[in-house]
């Protein structure tokens, strides 16, 4: 399925966040934080039906890759992956260089795509003061970081 693909991106505006509460709600994701400013949320959609949420923060050119959701009939589909690389491509355009992520159950995933697991305390400055990282996230989410390509920024 991953390599014909073709995932559409639409950000998430005010009064179209409930479906993705929910969905953050549902997969046991922190979600008091999202309407705060700074955040950049898309609902993923494959032929017109919903696949998948997720989005970033943004703090000068690092980000924070927040809670990326894939609809449990399509996971393990390729769909994670192709979301993720939507994500990236996006931050990638608003000037993010850097993308950090905290995870207690993803970080397999992660890795594949390139994540490295780093000690929580090197993080930047501008993420470790982050909701996330201050306490929306357990002590024991595991802290990832990975440099956005040049080809992503294009």
């Amino acid at each position: 399925m991953e390599g014909d693909m073709m995932i559409q991106a639409t950000e998430i505006a005010g009064g179209q966040s409930q479906r993705f509460r929910d969905a953050l709600k549902f997969a046991d994701l922190p979600a008091d934080d999202i309407d705060l400013p700074g955040r950049t949320f898309f609902e993923f959609t494959l032929d017109s039906e919903t696949v998948a949420w997720g989005g970033f923060e943004t703090h000068g050119t690092d980000g924070l890759l927040r809670s990326l959701v894939v609809v449990s009939t399509f996971r393990s589909k390729g769909v994670g992956v192709a979301v993720l690389r939507v994500i990236e491509a996006k931050a990638a355009e608003q000037g993010i260089a850097r993308f950090h992520l905290l995870t207690t159950t993803a970080s397999g995933f992660f890795k594949q795509q390139g994540y490295a697991v780093n000690q929580r305390g090197s993080a930047p400055p501008l993420i470790s003061q982050t909701e996330q990282f201050r306490g929306l996230c357990p002590s024991s989410a595991c802290y990832m970081c990975k440099a956005l390509s040049a080809n992503a920024r294009k």
